[in-house]
């Protein structure tokens, strides 16, 4: 193993990471509490809590004329109770009471408003129904759907921690809700295992939508403090000026897996202030005496991550190897609230089984419109509420806020506010959602709000006023947010396909059509004379290039270490070649031109949208334009200079230039393994394809390289058909390892470097997911060339 050491101090220093100065400690000893004489008890802090009467016995709504009465006390919080009724029927549900009193401020029939309003308007299966709201002289009542079993912290106090299927059980029906409600501009800010109930057969039902704020327009952000202490995001707290949104919600489910995993929250400690200040240093782990699989230590620590831009999307959540490998239950009994359940009987089958249709149940596949009762502002109303109160037709927005405005003042009766509570609740448009295309090919991942420049090594590099028309797309967060059109992700997937080797015409794309992606037909031919002519070859190491050759190598590597075999490649009996040839930097611009980046070597290129490549010689004079045909399986290569280049590539160079200044300028760096090679004037390497996944973006290389970079800002490039790997870590420090050294290590005994063998262990990790991403691009191809093929036949 070669080992490479380059030390770089951080250019900035997070205030908020720093730890705090020691709290100095007292010399004086402890005197003992002296004993007085009893008293009269003290008088009460005038803002101290004082808990709210019982309602009658027999609760009445007025203006349906219903009447329920009361069996049982089922919560509180707050200034709320929350009872378990009867009505005339015998139907038994649940009634949240507020007392009158509470409701003198602005601030408190604000709250109320909100949590009706929004409420009321959810349906989902994995949301507690709501009902009606009334009131009567001294109260006001919303009435619920009763969850039979409790809530999940009941269920947790009595079990002390889950069982990681029960986990996942409960976990895929909460993703289920937060993306009904994500889909639907509704951030809850308050999830915990207190507000996740539990219906008669054990199905997570999320409630309390006191602290619940709807997203009015795309981009918008909320700056109220609110949360419960041990689930509360660190930008809720620590970034206020520029706010928070649904992320929120994301950083809570972590919190919460953690909780059902481990059995007590990640930051618990005995005072908030406490909890605050590891919140904000991201300070937790996962103690030694309670067995916590590798896949939930991985999922916990990757939404936990302080950046909320950095966190995974829901969907991305779900599809992570904790769900996707481990077991997932049918049910959970209702036995389970006083002992683990056994699930060890359920096969990978039968769990792969629940986990579709677990997803199915939640409304979280693809092809599922999710309803709600919230009619855009342009569109008359579409929901009315079963009471008598009188519906507003054809309210927009504004109407909604200046009744709002109305209704919470303090001196409006409560009427007025459960008048209006009750309209339908009016949106703005929503904000398109994306195709998901990538997601459904195991390499998916949405486009991160950071899709604008970024460093291989480093997080967001901020744009140059040098770049002109490419840093004006980059600087509108709105286009950012955007991904590539549907069309160009389906060029993506075609270019995954690995297809023959032959020669073929030269192809110029003009200026006026460089970025249109290459025309369906052609892809249809391509994609499907790759298909016939890959039936017709056995895989074999020999043959395979590219991501097939990888994947291969990866797969027999991990085969013979689930057998407990040593792996061993009679091509590593000869010295593998160096991959000294790979990304330095790169640079996202495309939602408008393509991906530029910079080479270890000093080349520069950009991967234009349209396939086309060019790339700048390290001599900075010298250049190379590559043309892609069938589907990325062949590539025509013309030398030109700066200088002396055809018209049709004068737009191309002048983006060619304007990426080389501000990649050099602003993002490469000189580490050990930076060269210049200023004597190559042609046939520089070049990216062909890349693609971003769900934890990694996966360049392909013209030299047959694969490079992974990971979010965490470490890189596994593979080179020699993956039989030699390099690792790069955040610190820029690069080692080199032999695929069978590797994995030789993983067979031997734990070392007594602990350090070592972590690094090891997560390397292979590391490489398992590379070669599950790998295996992924070959099933998706085979998918899209199948389904191509059977649309050309059709016709």
């Amino acid at each position: 193993m070669a080992h490479v050491q380059h030390t770089r101090r951080a250019p900035f220093a997070n205030s908020l990471n720093q730890p705090l100065p020691p709290i100095p400690a007292t010399t004086s000893p402890a005197k003992p509490p002296q004993q007085k004489p009893p008293s009269s008890p003290p008088l009460p802090r005038q803002n101290s809590k004082t808990l709210p009467p019982s309602p009658p016995q027999i609760i009445r709504d007025g203006g349906r004329n219903l009447s329920f009465n009361r069996v049982g006390f089922l919560g509180e919080g707050g200034f709320a109770r929350v009872y378990e009724v009867e009505d005339a029927r015998g139907t038994r549900l649940a009634i949240k009471v507020v007392t009158k009193n509470s409701l003198k401020t602005k601030k408190a029939k604000t709250k109320l408003y909100a949590e009706i309003k929004i409420h009321r308007s959810l349906q989902h299966p994995n949301i507690v129904g709501f009902g009606e709201c009334f009131e009567d002289n001294e109260n006001v009542y919303m009435s619920l759907e009763l969850c039979q079993s409790g809530s999940l912290m009941d269920m947790l106090r009595r079990r002390k921690r889950f069982t990681e299927p029960e986990s996942r059980y409960f976990v895929i029906q909460l993703l289920g809700a937060c993306h009904y409600m994500h889909t639907h501009q509704v951030i809850h800010r308050d999830l915990k295992l207190g507000n996740l109930f539990l219906d008669a057969n054990m199905n997570v039902k999320v409630g309390d939508f006191g602290l619940a704020a709807l997203i009015e327009s795309p981009g918008e952000r909320k700056k109220t403090i609110c949360g419960t202490p041990n689930y509360i995001a660190p930008e809720v707290l620590f970034d206020t000026a520029n706010g928070h949104s649904f992320e929120v919600d994301t950083w809570s489910i972590g919190v919460i897996l953690y909780t059902l995993v481990v059995g007590r929250p990640p930051f618990q400690t005995k005072d908030v202030k406490t909890i605050y200040k590891r919140i904000r240093n991201n300070e937790y782990e996962f103690p030694s005496d309670r067995e916590v699989s590798v896949d939930a230590r991985e999922l916990v620590q990757q939404i936990l991550t302080p950046l909320p831009q950095e966190r995974p999307t829901l969907h991305e959540i779900l599809d992570h190897t904790f769900f996707t490998h481990g077991i997932v239950p049918g049910y959970v009994p209702a036995s389970a609230h006083d002992f683990p359940p056994d699930f060890r009987h359920l096969t990978r089958s039968q769990s792969l089984t629940n986990l579709a249709r677990l997803r199915k149940q939640a409304l979280l596949d693809e092809d599922q419109v999710t309803g709600i009762a919230v009619p855009n502002a342009s569109a008359s109303s579409i929901y009315s509420a079963p009471s008598k109160t009188k519906v507003a037709p054809n309210m927009t927005v504004a109407q909604q806020e200046r009744e709002f405005q109305k209704a919470v003042q303090p001196s409006s009766p409560i009427s007025a506010l459960l008048s209006s509570a009750r309209q339908p609740l009016m949106v703005g448009p929503q904000r398109d959602r994306e195709p998901p295309l990538i997601r459904k090919l195991q390499a998916a991942q949405k486009e991160r709000s950071e899709s604008h420049a970024r460093a291989a090594g480093g997080g967001l590099a901020q744009p140059p006023n040098g770049l002109h028309n490419i840093v004006e797309e980059a600087l509108e967060e709105e286009q950012t947010r955007k991904k590539e059109l549907a069309s160009q992700k389906a060029r993506i997937v075609a270019q995954m396909v690995p297809g023959p080797v032959a020669t073929t015409d030269i192809h110029v794309i003009s200026e006026e059509t460089e970025n249109v992606p290459p025309r369906r037909e052609d892809r249809v031919k391509e994609v499907n004379r790759a298909s016939v002519l890959r039936q017709s070859a056995a895989p074999s190491s020999a043959k395979l290039t590219g991501f097939d050759a990888a994947a291969h190598t990866l797969s027999l590597a991990f085969d013979a270490k689930a057998k407990g075999r040593l792996f061993r490649d009679h091509r590593e009996d000869y010295d593998l070649p160096d991959a000294k040839v790979f990304i330095v930097s790169w640079v996202d611009y495309c939602n408008k031109y393509g991906m530029g980046y910079a080479l270890t070597d000093g080349s520069v290129g950009v991967h234009f949208n349209d396939s086309t490549s060019i790339v700048l010689s390290p001599d900075k004079h010298h250049l190379d334009y590559m043309t892609s045909h069938r589907s990325g399986s062949v590539y025509v290569r013309k030398n030109h200079t700066v200088s002396e280049y055809p018209d049709e590539l004068k737009s191309k160079v002048y983006l060619l230039k304007h990426f080389e200044r501000y990649i050099m300028d602003r993002l490469y760096g000189e580490y050990p393994y930076t060269f210049e090679d200023t004597g190559r004037t042609k046939g520089m390497e070049f990216v062909q394809k890349y693609l971003r996944m769900k934890h990694v973006i996966v360049f392909k290389l013209s030299h047959d390289v694969l490079q992974f970079n990971f979010y965490d800002h470490t890189k596994v490039i593979l080179s020699s058909q993956a039989l030699l790997v390099t690792h790069i870590n955040k610190d820029y420090e690069m080692t080199r390892w032999s695929l069978s050294e590797l994995m030789s290590s993983a067979l031997r005994p734990p070392v007594d470097d602990p350090v070592a063998a972590k690094f090891t262990s997560r390397l292979i990790d590391k490489l398992k997911y590379c070669k599950e991403v790998l295996q992924g691009i070959r099933t998706a191809g085979e998918a899209s060339a199948s389904t191509l093929t059977d649309k050309v036949e059709a016709r």
